[in-house]
């Protein structure tokens, strides 16, 4: 197993909260599955999955309502109060409801979120059949396993959607560099100042050259690491779901990365899309072939830099929880869930 230290920190390297297992969650109701082929039909129009304690589940849950016919399925019961099965005619999963009802579910859409999973982890092997077995649903799928790959590479999506998104128009890609030896920050411009960030889909907390020069550089002998650019302007993250564009501004920080700022929950809600950055973000989703997507821009005074785009994002910051109240984002939120 690699234990190759990386340039970034692990101080820098969070935990996203709720990402990870609830090891003392215990699961109420217990499949039969003598009975699965014979239990009664339950209608439903999706299902999303994810960890017990992922925030993302926790605020659709809040948000759903009866007639939504929305369900929610959590990694720790797989195979206990819920399963899958692939026949050579048909795909469906059984759900025991409570003590009484046990269903087959055919569902018109699935949405995943991903889930932090060690390799020596029994979940690793269980997680990773279900993900291939969504991955051949012919229904449709939001946020699919497979469609989550391209954030494992930070310049490949710089390098095809996004790139292939921005022709002609005046949105620019964030200048990337990708570095790894002894004496790589050498080939940076002593004329530009530079932000360093996981290069995968491993979350790291963005910071400058003020903090990263006084890091242990020898360690950029072990990864690749990358830098970009740092452009001056206000950070913008775009949502796109159901065909629609939404947009939250930071005004002011204190951190270069707005996400871990004390201003973050006040950020400002964009409205001023250019048909050119709204064509843009739905262009990506449609390269993506993935509904919900979020994209981070910096707002320049000329126009927009493109930084990466996420092919799983939270929604926290259009949710009630945070003293808003019936967000439009919500509602396009649950047509796309709802939409077969």
């Amino acid at each position: 197993m690699s234990q190759l230290k990386s340039f970034i920190e692990t101080s820098h390297r969070p935990e996203i909260i709720g990402g990870r297992l609830d090891r003392t969650h215990q699961t109420k109701f217990i499949l039969d599955y003598s009975n699965s082929t014979n239990s009664n039909v339950l209608t439903v129009n999706s299902i999303a999955f994810g960890p017990k304690q992922d925030k993302v589940l926790l605020n659709l849950e809040q948000a759903i309502r009866n007639e939504d016919g929305i369900l929610i399925f959590y990694y720790e019961d797989l195979h206990k109060r819920w399963s899958f099965v692939q026949t050579n005619h048909e795909s469906y999963f059984i759900y025991k409801k409570n003590d009484l009802e046990q269903y087959r579910i055919k569902p018109n859409t699935l949405y995943i979120r991903g889930c932090q999973v060690d390799v020596n982890d029994e979940f690793w092997v269980l997680l990773g059949e279900f993900y291939n077995f969504v991955d051949c649903w012919e229904g449709k799928v939001v946020c699919a396993p497979k469609k989550q790959n391209n954030n494992e590479s930070k310049l490949y999506q710089l390098s095809t959607s996004l790139k292939a998104s921005s022709r002609d128009r005046n949105i620019s890609i964030g200048k990337s560099n990708v570095l790894k030896g002894e004496r790589a920050l050498e080939h940076l411009s002593n004329n530009k100042s530079y932000i360093v960030k996981s290069l995968s889909g491993i979350r790291s907390i963005v910071v400058d050259d003020k903090e990263f020069k006084t890091w242990h550089l020898a360690s950029i002998n072990n990864l690749p690491v990358l830098f970009q650019e740092k452009v001056s302007g206000r950070d913008l993250r775009v949502h796109i779901v159901n065909g629609n564009v939404y947009g939250k501004l930071s005004l002011t920080k204190d951190e270069v990365d707005y996400r871990y700022d004390c201003n973050f929950f006040s950020l400002q809600d964009f409205h001023d899309f250019s048909d050119e950055l709204k064509q843009f973000c739905i262009d990506v989703t449609q390269y993506e072939d993935n509904p919900l997507m979020g994209i981070d821009f910096i707002k320049t005074d000329s126009g927009y830099v493109v930084l990466e785009a996420n092919p799983s994002p939270g929604w926290s910051a259009y949710h009630e929880c945070n003293g808003i109240e019936n967000d439009p984002f919500i509602n396009d939120l649950l047509m796309e869930l709802k939409n077969a």
